[in-house]
């Protein structure tokens, strides 16, 4: 991907040069974390949150996929940031896609990420929700 690429937006190109957010934290008391996605069918992604005070107060990625992808990725880590359980629970691709200008033939990538949001809310530290 170049810097002048017609077939990305500008945030999506912004994202994409520092991939801010990109990382994990070791397993701890106060980290919930989501997998989702399958590498093999080009995207997958691992959220690593650290819960503090009902909220998120710091999260990360791991990824694999596509520049639109990646860019939701880092773009979500901040959106995450501040949001409660039940907020990560009904947290909504659309929210995504709109911000970074995703085309339609992507939007099943940004499912992934939902899944993974939601699977952050199920693993919360504290509760015994399914992680099923």
């Amino acid at each position: 991907m170049t810097v002048d690429d017609p077939r990305y937006g500008a945030e999506v190109r912004r994202r994409m040069a520092s991939l801010a957010g990109a990382g994990s934290f070791a397993p701890a008391p106060d980290i919930a974390t989501g997998l989702a996605g399958n590498r093999e069918q080009g995207a997958e992604i691992e959220l690593s949150c650290r819960i503090g005070d009902g909220q998120v107060s710091e999260a990360r990625f791991r990824a694999f996929g596509c520049p639109h992808f990646l860019a939701a990725a880092s773009w979500l880590i901040d959106r995450l940031r501040g949001a409660r359980r039940d907020e990560l629970a009904d947290w909504d691709w659309r929210e995504a896609a709109e911000a970074l200008e995703v085309p339609a033939a992507k939007f099943g990538r940004l499912l992934i990420l939902q899944d993974a949001v939601r699977s952050v809310a199920r693993n919360w530290p504290g509760t015994r929700g399914s992680t099923v």
